[in-house]
């Protein structure tokens, strides 16, 4: 939409959670070697992975709004420049106008 780059932080954090699924993939399994039946260890293992993976998430989607937002208010800030300049030419048109009038009457 915007035609953003991609900063250093999101291709830092890509080799990161991908390494992060791996590992936690990984201490999965060796879990699942050493305990033969679920056991909370093994739920815990998990879970904790889950919400790892699940911040990396949220983290990223963050990072993402918060540069489009940036952008959004740079674009903000460009309009309100402009439509201030309309309103002053507007202003001295009227002021141009009301000269005239006095002046006729």
């Amino acid at each position: 939409m915007f035609g953003r780059k991609i900063n250093f932080f999101e291709k830092l954090l890509l080799p990161v959670g991908i390494g992060i699924t791996f590992f936690g993939f990984y201490l999965l399994v060796l879990a699942d070697r050493t305990n033969t039946s679920i056991g909370w260890s093994r739920l815990s293992t998990l879970f904790l992975w889950m919400v790892l993976l699940f911040l990396i998430i949220v983290t990223a989607a963050t990072e993402d709004m918060k540069e489009e937002l940036g952008q959004i208010q740079r674009e903000h800030v460009t309009e309100i420049k402009l439509m201030r300049e309309f309103v002053h030419d507007q202003l001295d048109e009227i002021k141009l106008l009301r000269k005239d009038l006095t002046k006729k009457k």
